[in-house]
């Protein structure tokens, strides 16, 4: 018998040590990303569950309650279509279809208690494999085909480097010539100083910023780091990755394109890619891509990155109030986009 019990003040020192036994989690499934999430977005609100078999933990769910306006509110496995879903340990062997099923009875009479208007899973490649078809069954609908680019790492990077792309290469050796040089760094001020890059970024992009107060938290964590790039003294190109369990994420770049020539974002990629080989991390996840951005696409394969489809599913548990959130949604993001970029949120 499956069971869900609600993560609170008196188990919540079980999550990570749990989850860090789970091969498909990622530090968007930590507890640093939760409370970095819930502090930075009032909007979202943590709801996350340990997973239950004859009152022994097997897993986790990691889900979030998403309220963008009043009266509307969304069960999300994880915002931004990053993947979340059900995350069990390696070591259990489940029956699927009663799994399932014992999930979507408590997340049913939850959408019912907290009145909301859809629950969303965006899944991993793996996981569709093993839980599509039952959330087809359960009233599930594909929602979002989406993609990314994975690399799997090898304990002696040269493999990886002599692998890459020529072009890669190139560009690598350009950057050491041409004096970038490239570091981790634990200062705030250089954060901040990215934070200025990433922001133009995303303006000249047309993206929607994720917020300092998202960042700040996250950098101070132990599932963060941020790389910088300089040239003769200023900072022109940086990322901030996060790393958990078996897996390295390329989370947030920028770079200024004025110093695009010296190839600071080909150098930090291979410094980010070293230090994951060397600290013995299995997976380099590239982060999804858009599918007309075809530059970006290339650029993670010549890296040898391979891409994995993966999807997100909706059950709608009201019609109305979902129709109401599609025709505010385009005017609230536009709303956050204005404000994120004129605001300094210091």
């Amino acid at each position: 018998m499956y069971t869900l019990e609600p993560l609170n003040s008196k188990n919540a020192n079980l999550w990570d040590e749990i989850l860090t036994r789970c091969p498909d989690s990622t530090a968007f499934h930590s507890t640093a990303w939760q409370n970095a999430l819930s502090r930075s977005f009032k909007q979202l609100t943590p709801a996350y569950f340990l997973i239950k078999e004859n009152n022994s933990i097997i897993g986790g769910l990691p889900t979030f309650v998403f309220q963008p306006i009043p009266g509307i509110k969304m069960l999300h496995s994880m915002p931004w279509k990053l993947y979340g879903g059900i995350q069990l340990m390696a070591e259990v062997s489940v029956d699927v279809d009663s799994l399932i099923q014992s999930v979507e009875t408590y997340l049913d009479e939850f959408a019912s208690d907290q009145n909301l208007c859809e629950t969303v899973f965006t899944l991993s490649p793996n996981q569709i494999k093993v839980y599509e078809q039952k959330l087809i069954e359960t009233g599930y609908q594909k929602h979002e085909d989406l993609f990314t680019h994975i690399l799997k790492t090898h304990p002696d990077y040269n493999v990886l480097w002599t692998s890459y792309n020529k072009r890669v290469r190139g560009a690598v050796r350009k950057a050491e010539k041409t004096g970038v040089t490239v570091y981790h760094t634990d200062s705030i001020d250089d954060l901040e100083s990215f934070y200025e890059i990433y922001l133009a970024t995303e303006k000249r992009l047309g993206g929607t910023p994720k917020p300092l107060s998202l960042l700040r938290p996250l950098f101070r964590s132990d599932v963060a780091k941020l790389v910088i790039a300089k040239h003769g003294g200023l900072i022109i190109a940086g990322l901030l990755y996060l790393y958990f369990n078996r897996t390295v994420t390329l989370w947030r770049g920028a770079s200024v394109p004025q110093f695009w020539e010296y190839r600071p974002n080909n150098a930090i990629f291979h410094h980010i890619i070293q230090w994951a080989c060397a600290k013995g991390y299995e997976w380099v996840d590239f982060g999804a891509s858009p599918p007309d951005n075809h530059g970006l696409i290339a650029h993670k394969e010549q890296y040898r990155a391979k891409r994995f489809d993966f999807h997100s599913y909706i059950k709608i548990h009201s019609p109305i109030k979902r129709a109401v959130w599609e025709k505010s949604e385009p005017t609230l993001r536009q709303i956050y986009t204005w404000v994120q970029h004129t605001r300094s949120d210091k």
